[in-house]
C-alpha cells in the first residue's frame, strides 16, 4: 500500500516559490488566527483563516520554512490550499 501524503498548493501574487517548493508532504502546519494547526494525510475537510506567520512544510526529514501574511486555506482529500497576498521564505 502507497503511502500517503498531502499535496500543497499556495496561491500568491507573483508567487516565484513553486519550483522549490515539495510537491507532497508529510504534514504541514499552518499559523492560524487563533494558533498553529497541523495538517496531516486524511484529515477531513476544513477551511480556515490565517494570520501573519510561518507555513512549515514536513517531507521526511526535510522542512520548507515560510512566511505569509494572513489568508486563508482549505484542506480536501489531502490537498492544503494557501491563498495569501505575501508569500515568502523565512
Amino acid at each position: 500500500m502507497a503511502e500517503k501524503k498531502l499535496t500543497l498548493r499556495i496561491i500568491a501574487p507573483g508567487m516565484q516559490l513553486e519550483k522549490s517548493l515539495p510537491a507532497l508532504a508529510d504534514m504541514v502546519i499552518l499559523h492560524c488566527s487563533t494558533g498553529e494547526l497541523g495538517i496531516l494525510p486524511g484529515r477531513l475537510p476544513c477551511s480556515m483563516v490565517l494570520g501573519r506567520g510561518a507555513l512549515r512544510v514536513y517531507n521526511g526529514e526535510d522542512v520548507a520554512k515560510l512566511r505569509i501574511d494572513g489568508g486563508i486555506a482549505s484542506v480536501s482529500n489531502n490537498v492544503v490550499t494557501v491563498l495569501s497576498n505575501s508569500v515568502e521564505w523565512a
